[in-house]
């Protein structure tokens, strides 16, 4: 993800919470979507996953208009809290991970019960 678009998700997270009158910081678990550019790192990629604590929900293959791609549906184990500096810092150490598989977070979303 770029500044821009973890900036953009950071707004929506932010009203969400002010909406429904949650504090930020409060731990939830995060979900996260991932994209994948080729299909022989998706098992090197849940190793990575899984030792970093997230559960693979599903592995599709989509089409984008330069080649196909594949989207993983994450779930982390444990709860983050929802602050920007734990949050900025799981997404980062996640991406260097990412990165190496020409993989990258595509978006991600606190799982908030009833939410």
């Amino acid at each position: 993800m770029n500044a821009e678009e973890r900036a953009r998700m950071w707004q929506i997270v932010e009203g969400a919470f002010a909406d429904d009158h949650v504090a930020l910081g409060r731990p939830f678990p995060i979900a996260l979507m991932i994209a994948v550019r080729r299909e022989e790192a998706i098992p090197q990629i849940r190793t990575e996953l899984a030792r970093a604590g997230l559960d693979v929900a599903s592995v599709d293959k989509k089409w984008w208009p330069f080649g196909r791609r594949w989207e993983l549906a994450v779930k982390s184990q444990e709860p983050v809290p929802i602050d920007r500096a734990h949050v900025e810092s799981f997404l980062n150490t996640l991406e260097a991970v990412l990165v190496k598989y020409d993989a990258g977070v595509l978006t991600w979303v606190p799982l908030r019960p009833g939410a």
